[in-house]
């Protein structure tokens, strides 16, 4: 599909929930997807776009086959302008799932239908890197955050700060955000496992990563756990890693490792190894 395509595609014209740039940006790299994962039909998905806010620097991108969720992107901006897939994940699994909510909704005595007979308000929300959250909002009462993912409750405080200081939208510089033709990789799956079950890690030195091919013999060990100590709250973890799967765009001689993180009690997301690395570490689980 060429870009000429994609501005004649009624979705793009008709969606007015996301800018046509990551519209565009959306449609390229579900295409990418699709060419190696088309048990999930990616190639023929319709794609549905929801801002994330407030302030909106990220959009949540859900893909439907047959009226079937069977994948979703988050795509961001970056204070530069640019785009990024900041994560993905393939089957109906997704963040921002409705059932998960309402059971984190039943551990505060409470129900959806409750909130909106009561005028309250819902809200998705997204704070960079990645804390994907609900934003439960009631008349005289305080503002409930439940972390999307896995729904735990958390701190109102560290979240209010997060919304009060957070930036003003930037203009999406269209030219640096269009993106060459991309090749992805096969995933490359493990088991899954809780980090609880064996606390050793957590005395254990972190693994240092240079390279791509460090991550490769990594993923080699029987179970790996990602943890951003003091931040986790921004991460949801500690989590188990449970894949990986590589991108390339030869055009710009550049390649993206996407880790799969969760996905034994929480949504499982790929996330570029990037992100992680940049407040957390890596620990071979049983040392």
């Amino acid at each position: 599909m060429s870009l000429t395509d994609l501005k004649d595609n009624t979705s793009l014209q008709h969606d007015m929930l996301a800018p046509v740039a990551v519209q565009q940006f959306a449609h390229e790299h579900a295409l990418a997807l699709g060419s190696v994962d088309e048990q999930f039909n990616w190639k023929k998905a319709e794609l549905s776009f929801t801002p994330l806010g407030p302030g909106t620097h990220s959009w949540l991108v859900q893909a439907t086959f047959e009226e079937k969720l069977m994948g979703y992107m988050i795509i961001s901006a970056t204070d530069q302008g640019q785009l990024k897939l900041s994560e993905y994940g393939s089957g109906e699994q997704s963040p921002y799932d409705r059932e998960l909510l309402s059971h984190a909704l039943e551990r505060q005595h409470l129900s959806l239908t409750m909130i909106h007979a009561d005028g309250g308000e819902l809200g998705l929300r997204y704070a960079l890197p990645l804390l994907a959250y609900w934003k439960v909002e009631r008349p005289n009462q305080e503002a409930l955050y439940i972390d999307a993912t896995n729904g735990d409750l958390l701190p109102s405080e560290t979240l209010r700060q997060i919304e009060t200081t957070s930036k003003p939208m930037v203009i999406i510089d269209t030219e640096a955000s269009a993106t060459s033709s991309w090749l992805v990789d096969s995933v490359h799956m493990r088991p899954t496992f809780s980090p609880m079950d064996n606390l050793l890690w957590i005395t254990s030195k972190p693994v240092k990563l240079n390279c791509v091919q460090d991550w490769i013999q990594l993923h080699k060990e029987l179970g790996i756990v990602y943890s951003a100590n003091d931040r986790n709250i921004f991460y949801g973890g500690p989590l188990p890693i449970s894949g990986y799967q590589l991108w390339h765009n030869k055009a710009q001689s550049q390649s993206v490792l996407y880790v799969a993180l969760g996905g034994h009690t929480s949504t499982q997301r790929f996330v570029p190894l990037d992100t992680l690395l940049e407040d957390g570490q890596f620990y071979v689980a049983n040392p």
